[in-house]
């Protein structure tokens, strides 16, 4: 077993023991290796503060109904814990292919957006919002990429704070890292999707932005493709600071705030998808890609039939990483599919009452995450109000050439000139913000 593998088996739950070969090869594993015996230790950590939370804040059971059939009832008594996940898997389920290098030009700036304070921050601070954002499209100067630096060490789960107010509507902005499994270098964020939830309205929606759009990042007198704005970020700030300048980027672009972020990587996505027992995807179109990129920077052969497929963590990798059978756009239909299927194979769950799936997740909803700063007790809040609302529908959408149109940089770098406006009313009209 080596330390992907070790490290994938501990989000997932499993833990060093003598009942079974899994467990005993772990064992082994740690006994060599401090690196893993530390992510161990960490996942313990976070089980323990997860259990506290739920000790104390339980939610009130439902009140009996006699419209109510006794299998209702056992759903709604694990639906806030499932609803409690939902908004994170989504994001474990974010997930990217190698990207284009960003380009630069120089850029004027506009107002700022609302920033989150940060509760898990690498103990790196999160850099003050910034008073500048792009207004102006510049002319494509030559590209330029900064050299890479280590990012540092993943930090623990975030404490529950005070107890929140009334849920007021609210964006959580997805990031999926371009990040191999032992990499260490900044990383662009190729996955990049909104998840608007208002409860007030009864809405949820989902809009996904192409990496390869061109946009203006705030006070930094440059212009970049949208996936390098974490990376900049990054370079500055760690993970927080990634995220800070992603969310104040994609927050300009779209014309509204951006409440939240979480940011995910590939094991992330693997490990979400594994510990459900796998997601049933209903695949549109034959889809083969004869160089799909291995982790070992290698390739490989990827073919999907047509047709509903049971796949496991690793092949809804593969399926939503996917996009030489088609392009960008294509693939990010694809996401959303997935993360629809992840969402449907966890109510599932919870409606079997697989307490011992619903408890992995659970564990799993801080641990797997690369960053966020969404509190726990707001996610109890949400959890809340999807369980007395589950049959709400997922409105989404995406940015495509419907609002911009593809041109390149001065030295050839494909990009995405987009239309503002346009994605602005996209946003407006997606989310019912009117």
């Amino acid at each position: 077993m080596d330390c992907f593998e070790a490290r994938r088996r501990i989000a997932a739950g499993l833990r060093p023991g003598s009942t079974n070969r899994e467990r005993t090869l772990l064992g082994f594993h740690l006994v060599d290796c401090p690196a893993c015996r530390e992510v161990l230790a960490e996942a313990v950590q976070e089980e323990q503060l997860l259990q506290q939370l739920l000790a104390a804040h339980p939610t009130p059971a439902p009140p009996a109904s006699a419209a109510h059939s006794s299998a209702r009832s056992h759903w709604r008594r694990w639906a806030w814990v499932a609803s409690l996940l939902v908004v994170v898997l989504i994001g474990v389920g974010l997930f990217l292919s190698q990207g284009h290098q960003a380009a630069l030009a120089t850029v004027p700036g506009t107002p700022a957006q609302p920033s989150a304070t940060p509760l898990v921050a690498g103990g790196v601070e999160l850099p003050p919002d910034i008073d500048t954002a792009p207004t102006a499209t510049a002319a494509p100067s030559p590209t330029a990429r900064p050299s890479a630096t280590p990012r540092p060490t993943a930090t623990p789960t975030p404490t529950p704070t005070a107890t929140p107010q009334p849920l007021q509507p609210l964006n959580i902005l997805l990031l999926g890292l371009d990040r191999r499994p032992d990499e260490t270098d900044v990383a662009r964020s190729d996955a990049l999707i909104i998840l608007h939830l208002d409860p007030e309205n009864q809405q949820i929606a989902l809009l996904s932005l192409p990496r390869d759009l061109w946009v203006g990042l705030p006070d930094r007198q440059l212009y970049v493709k949208i996936n390098a704005a974490y990376m900049y970020g990054e370079l500055d700030g760690g993970a927080a600071g990634g995220a800070a300048l992603a969310r104040q980027t994609i927050s300009t672009v779209i014309g509204q705030p951006i409440n939240y972020t979480i940011v995910t990587t590939f094991e992330g996505m693997i490990a979400g998808v594994d510990v459900l027992g796998g997601i049933d995807v209903d695949v549109q179109k034959y889809i083969y890609d004869p160089r799909y990129p291995t982790f070992d920077y290698g390739y490989m052969e990827a073919e999907f039939t047509p047709g509903v497929q049971h796949m496991d963590g690793a092949t809804a990798l593969i399926y939503s990483r996917t996009r030489h059978a088609d392009n960008d756009f294509e693939r990010g239909k694809r996401q959303q599919q997935v993360l629809i299927a992840i969402m449907s194979a966890f109510q599932q769950a919870s409606a079997n009452d697989n307490s011992d799936t619903i408890s992995q997740l659970l564990l799993q909803l801080y641990a797997t995450a690369e960053y966020t700063d969404l509190d726990p007790l707001v996610a109890a809040q949400l959890a809340r109000w999807v369980n007395n609302n589950p049959d709400l529908a997922i409105k989404r959408d995406s940015v495509d050439l419907r609002y911009g149109y593809e041109t390149s940089t001065s030295d050839g770098a494909y990009i995405i000139q987009p239309d503002l406006p346009a994605i602005q009313g996209l946003a407006t009209t997606l989310f019912g913000t009117e």
